[in-house]
């Protein structure tokens, strides 16, 4: 093997047509589900049990959403400031 692994990158681009579910059950690991448009992502525990390393995977994924959704209002607001200026300043 020259060391070369394999890999995927998926990548969502998310307009105005998208959902998210977490789809519960009794006995099993929740499916959290992402669609954008035709697309449907689907991430679950990997056996039938919720594992510590789950856990862990849920924390760390919880933490990067929160700070994609800071940085996504930074951007707006941002975007949103400059247009009122600009109002402004065309008065």
């Amino acid at each position: 093997m020259d060391g070369l692994r394999s890999s995927t990158h998926l990548g969502l681009h998310v307009g105005a047509d998208w959902s998210a579910r977490c789809h519960t059950y009794p006995d099993k690991p929740p499916i959290l589900a992402v669609t954008t448009g035709r697309t449907t992502l689907s991430l679950s525990a990997a056996g039938n049990a919720a594992t510590s390393d789950q856990v862990d995977f849920a924390y760390t994924l919880l933490a990067a959403v929160n700070d994609y959704l800071i940085e996504c209002e930074r951007l707006r607001f941002t975007a949103q400031d400059a247009a009122e200026t600009s109002g402004y300043l065309a008065a």
